[in-house]
């Protein structure tokens, strides 16, 4: 599914800095006043890379402004840029990866574990940022792709951490359900909710009813497992199933 396309961005671009750093045969070396090491050499499709320069250039990661850190090394190449740096607090983590919502970079994005963030803006452009709060070391790197379509905005996934909210505007008004929400992601006209399990999920199962979703219902219980489906007027569906420790909501929106 689409929604899943962040996480594989996610690998890519853990495919994208080793392929960049180990794709030399060792060109020229040389330190600069502060006696960095920089070498620049050539990947193997010809394109000039460069490794060691820290200065940020922010003409090639998308006009961003350099994160509050000390930058320790980069990569440059013409497929991708990927600065690493230190020192960097948990707020200005957080913030920065705030600061790359607002600039536009939601679509297709996933966050995992609040400090890991990968996510695309309307020209295709990427960022991926990930941040250790326990050394206060990170990277972020900027990519370029193909343009996401407009219903790409807003899908994504969130995985661990605190960045998980029921939002019932995208569950056809489902009321919250109230257990931690472990997992979510939408994709267009889809959205699916993973939680702690709900104690009494047949009186949540009313509450869905009670939200008018009553044609086409079907349940099933076996094994220890719960799964409710049903549909409104409108043509929206939703699944909900239930088992001992984990519960998943998923609605569906009518073309």
């Amino acid at each position: 599914m689409k929604g899943m396309k962040g996480f594989l961005c996610i690998l890519l671009v853990l495919v994208l800095t080793f392929s960049l750093a180990g794709c030399f045969s060792g060109g020229p070396v040389k330190v600069d006043k502060d006696g960095n090491i920089i070498v620049k050499d050539k990947d193997n499709d010809g394109n000039d890379v460069v490794i060691g320069e820290k200065k940020w250039d922010k003409s090639k990661m998308h006009g961003l402004e350099a994160p509050k850190a000390k930058l320790e090394t980069s990569v440059v190449s013409e497929d991708g840029v990927m600065y690493g740096f230190s020192g960097m607090k948990e707020k200005d983590a957080k913030e920065y990866i705030e600061a790359l919502r607002a600039a536009g970079f939601t679509y297709n994005s996933v966050t995992l574990e609040d400090y890991t963030f990968n996510g695309t803006n309307k020209d295709g452009k990427t960022i991926s940022f990930s941040y250790d709060k326990e050394n206060g070391s990170g990277s972020i790197m900027a990519t370029k792709g193909e343009p996401p379509s407009d219903e790409d905005d807003g899908n994504g996934a969130v995985v661990g951490g605190s960045d998980k909210k029921w939002d019932s505007g995208k569950m056809g008004g489902l009321p919250d359900p109230g257990t931690k929400v472990s997992m979510y992601w939408t994709d267009g006209n889809i959205t699916n909710y993973t939680l702690e399990a709900i104690p009494s999920y047949t009186d949540y199962v009313e509450k869905i009813k009670a939200c008018g979703f009553t044609e086409d219902t079907q349940e099933t219980d076996m094994d220890g497992i719960y799964i409710f489906t049903a549909s409104n007027n409108a043509g929206d569906k939703v699944t909900f199933s239930a088992m001992d420790d984990v519960s998943t909501i998923a609605f569906e929106k009518a073309d």
